[in-house]
């Protein structure tokens, strides 16, 4: 007997990549901020491997701390920001820029209606009628942001919860942040932006248990984990081997 979840939203994501399911024309971006119109398909489901618990880039040696990375040339973190790359491109082109992305403090807005959330190429029957909350992502919040800074996530029915930036790590392009929730004993995060692809997705944990987002575009959604694992219509999600012909 093994259990096993009929929807993978992490891998139905990455299927609907392959298959050209998130292609949007990219937003008009803020001055100064770099937003690469590459639309995502193949390589993207190469770069971002499914995980089985939600925090985009995986735990291994493949995805290196940007401190490593950056050198004592950039031991600065406003250096170091500026540094960062799209496609070859300065994700922030100068300093101004950057320090109004950083006055930025709240990494999406909730209250999206579902008309709005009806196009997003994340929409479908399902989310639309879940009742999970969608929201308006802001790239910039965590683009502009390293070790040490702080930034604030709205989870559904709570009060904006301060998040703490931890570890920077870096993979093919795509970044995750990860850290703690202030006053919340026990609180994570893990949010990983594809910048070039305008795409994140990320774990968060309090004590209400485990929320999920995900966003393309600047639009997208957060929700209870619950809410994204759903059984087969009648209810049973045992698996039934043969023990011979290895068929349910």
């Amino acid at each position: 007997m093994t259990r096993f979840h009929c929807l993978s939203w992490l891998g139905v994501a990455l299927a609907a990549a392959g298959a050209g399911g998130w292609l949007l024309s990219a937003p008009t971006p803020s001055p100064g901020v770099v937003l690469s119109a590459r639309a995502p398909g193949p390589a993207m489901s190469a770069e971002m491997p499914a995980t089985s618990h939600l925090g985009g880039l995986p735990s291994s040696a493949m995805a290196m701390p940007e401190q490593l990375m950056a050198g004592e040339a950039n031991a600065d973190l406003r250096q170091r920001i500026m540094a960062r790359l799209v496609d070859g491109r300065p994700v922030f082109h100068h300093a101004l820029a950057l320090e109004e992305a950083r006055q930025q403090q709240v990494l999406f807005a909730t209250g999206v209606s579902l008309q709005a959330a009806s196009q997003s190429p994340l929409a479908n029957e399902r989310r639309l009628q879940d009742g999970r909350q969608w929201i308006s992502y802001d790239m910039r919040v965590l683009s502009a942001r390293a070790e040490g800074d702080t930034f604030l996530l709205p989870l559904p029915g709570a009060p904006s919860i301060q998040a703490e930036i931890e570890l920077v790590e870096v993979l093919r392009g795509q970044f995750r942040w990860s850290g703690r929730l202030l006053g919340e004993p026990g609180g994570r995060f893990h949010i990983t932006q594809s910048m070039g692809d305008q795409y994140a997705v990320g774990a968060i944990q309090t004590a209400e248990g485990e929320f999920l987002l995900e966003a393309k575009a600047g639009t997208g959604w957060v929700t209870h984990a619950h809410n994204e694992f759903v059984l087969p219509p009648d209810g049973n999600d045992t698996v039934h081997v043969g023990a011979e012909t290895g068929k349910r």
